[in-house]
């Protein structure tokens, strides 16, 4: 790139893309911007802003803002750098997701995510990010031409899923994760290289990324609200629910069943039936979508399981979905139904970040990745906004899309338990978790039984469990260790309504996979077993022990929550199984502080609980300390406080206090 100061003084041309030409002033500088734009978004051409982006052109515009082209006039590089519209800055919660989308970018440090360089504000009270610069074709053009190459598509999903793991392991979640996000740019010898874009609507954790201590708390999207793209959307995200990373895992499958196919599993001309069709219509089948496709039993199972209606029967994980793909790549090269294994391009989980200073997250090892051969880090940018489309004035073929907030992995609540923390159990399987332990030697596969199993996966999504059973039931006598088979016998089971079958499955499923008690529908069945007579004693031994904090969560919501006002018979032995101090053990520092304070007899006991309750509580709390607020309702015309040791300091409101900001921080 030529330095600036050695340009011809001559206007650049209209196909240069330059806009306006830069006049410098007597003393060879360029203009610093001026502090209003009554010209739009091209009046900041030819300016210098925040003293060293010189902007060069405009790349597109959206509904937030614009996108340009510039040159850092110290280090002569090229960015691009975007500019929220004077208008939006004055709106509070778009400037918090624009500051949110500059920290959170910061921190993925991921070769297939733009990371930003810079933030900062404008003479004018506009608001800009700098972001690194990428060009090449989008997805979507890629699409647009005809369907994909087998072997290119699981290329270019796997690295989708790559960079969604480092998000996710950092508590961020897309969700608005479809083609136009996504670049293709060559790198070294791939041509397909991705870059994932515009993170515009995702959540994110701010206090675990920047300190609890400099967090605003301020959660950006309510409950309720529905973001995205419809034909890309999670059934939850339909539905206004919280979601999780499990909803970019859905939008993720849908992209691959489109590039495979060359069409969407869900399409319709009005957007509130397409929703609907996410939510309830059945998963259509690949090779019947379009006869002509090359799609394998193994590949359309994966993409069936990533397109489950209920995120519990998804891959817990991105991790999960790649060591899928891996081993479908593998046989399927072997089978010659690919030309090769795609490269494997650098898989990115957990690392050591400001982030990891406390909580969950820094208990995550990461796996070590294949040594970067080829695929190297790459840079990119981005421009529009919740899928409003951008403009280009050249017309090029550059996708430049400004990354926007990036959102929160939520702790998933079901019903008045917290669900477990996303990647939780990942640390037990790390090579890295333990030293002294030596794996054993892993099988070799068995692409006859893998066969089988993804062949049943298909059929128990479309009902038919008897057959599936009896094909699994094979598979598990011959590798008894095989968790998919005995998740899907749980399932098979379930829906053949033999509870005392889907508990025995759970128990060897829990057996031989550390990460099982984190499934939710796994939660959600056992719970649902521990109710009724048929298959209770095998249900409650499970909560009781082999579930761990999970299962101490799951029997207080039968003791105390409504299910167990239903069933009153559980809520008995639930709440006996509660007493057993063995069990308590078990339990959350949430949950037991909870079951300490109900158990205190008297006002004192229960306020020297207070400051454990500000620090451990959660929303479960609330309930509990709502009678201790009232300052009357005792004595001659209820005029005297019934609980004046809780009001003689301010410990009742600062455990308040402490839980409500737990729970906004959790939701963000």
């Amino acid at each position: 790139m030529s330095n600036p100061s050695n340009r011809s003084s001559a206007p650049p041309t209209k196909a240069e893309g330059r806009g306006t030409p830069v006049r410098e002033d007597s003393q060879g500088k360029r203009p610093d911007r001026p502090s209003q734009r009554p010209g739009g978004p091209e009046s900041l051409i030819g300016h210098v802003l925040s003293g060293r982006y010189f902007i060069e052109r405009l790349i597109g515009e959206g509904g937030m803002g614009a996108v340009y082209q510039a040159e850092h006039t110290h280090m002569h590089k090229r960015l691009a750098v975007k500019v929220l519209h004077p208008e939006m800055s004055r709106l509070p919660e778009v400037v918090a997701r624009f500051e949110r989308e500059a920290m959170a970018a910061a921190h993925i440090d991921h070769p297939n995510v733009a990371a930003a360089t810079d933030f900062g504000k404008l003479d004018d009270g506009s608001f800009f990010l700098a972001l690194e610069y990428v060009e090449g074709q989008g997805l979507r053009e890629a699409i647009a031409a005809g369907r994909l190459e087998l072997g290119r598509a699981l290329h270019i999903v796997r690295q989708i899923a790559s960079a969604l793991w480092r998000a996710h392991a950092l508590g961020i979640v897309h969700r608005d994760l479809k083609p136009e996000n996504v670049m293709l740019v060559r790198r070294d010898d791939d041509p397909d290289f991705v870059k994932v874009l515009d993170f515009g609507i995702a959540k994110v954790p701010v206090g675990s990324l920047v300190g609890e201590h400099k967090a605003s708390g301020q959660a950006l999207t309510q409950l309720g609200m529905v973001y995205g793209t419809p034909e890309y959307m999670a059934p939850e995200q339909a539905l206004g629910q919280p979601v999780d990373a499990r909803a970019d895992l859905y939008a993720l499958g849908a992209m691959a069943f489109e590039m495979i196919t060359g069409v969407r599993p869900f399409d319709h001309e009005s957007k509130v039936t397409l929703l609907g069709m996410h939510v309830t219509a059945p998963i259509p089948s690949m090779r019947e979508k379009a006869p002509a496709a090359n799609v394998p039993v193994e590949i359309e199972a994966i993409v069936t399981r990533l397109l489950a209606k209920e995120a519990g029967a998804r891959f817990p994980d991105a991790k999960e979905l790649i060591e899928a793909l891996d081993a479908a790549a593998e046989r399927l090269a072997a089978q010659g139904r690919i030309a090769e294994a795609p490269p494997r391009s650098i898989v990115s989980g957990p690392r050591s970040t400001n982030a990891d200073r406390s909580g969950p997250q820094s208990a995550v090892a990461a796996s070590p990745a294949p040594p970067p051969s080829k695929l190297t880090s790459l840079v990119g940018a981005s421009v529009g906004h919740a899928g409003m489309p951008a403009r280009s004035p050249n017309g090029r073929k550059l996708l430049l899309v400004a990354l926007a907030t990036l959102g929160a992995a939520l702790l998933v609540a079901l019903g008045v338990f917290v669900a477990p923390t996303l990647h939780q159990g990942n640390a037990a399987r790390s090579p890295l978790a333990s030293s002294s332990v030596v794996a054993p030697p892993p099988k070799p596969p068995d692409p006859q039984a893998d066969e089988i199993v993804a062949t049943a996966q298909i059929k128990i999504d479309k009902g038919d469990y008897a057959t599936a059973i009896d094909e699994l039931t094979a598979v598990e006598q011959k590798d008894p260790a095989r968790a998919d088979v005995h998740m899907l016998l749980e399932r098979a089971y379930r829906g053949v309504r033999n509870p005392g079958g889907e508990m025995r499955e759970a128990d060897q499923w829990l057996a031989v996979d550390a990460n099982a008690a984190a499934d939710l529908k796994l939660q959600e069945d056992i719970r649902n077993a521990a109710l009724l007579p048929d298959a209770q004693d095998d249900a409650f031994s499970l909560l009781e022990s082999k579930m761990g904090m999970r299962g101490i969560d799951l029997l207080f919501d039968i003791a105390y929550g409504a299910s167990g006002r239903l069933y009153p018979q559980a809520a008995a032995r639930a709440r006996k199984t509660l007493d057993n101090p063995e069990v308590r053990k078990r339990a959350s520092p949430a949950l037991a502080v909870l079951l300490a304070f109900r158990d205190a007899k008297t006002c004192d006991q229960k306020h020297a609980l207070l400051e454990e309750v500000r620090d451990q509580g959660d929303a479960r709390m609330m309930p509990q300390l709502q009678p201790y607020e009232a300052t009357t309702g005792c004595g001659f015309l209820g005029r005297r406080d019934c609980y004046p040791c809780m009001h003689k300091d301010h410990l009742l409101q600062d455990a308040r206090q402490g839980i409500a900001d737990r729970t906004a921080r959790q939701q963000q």
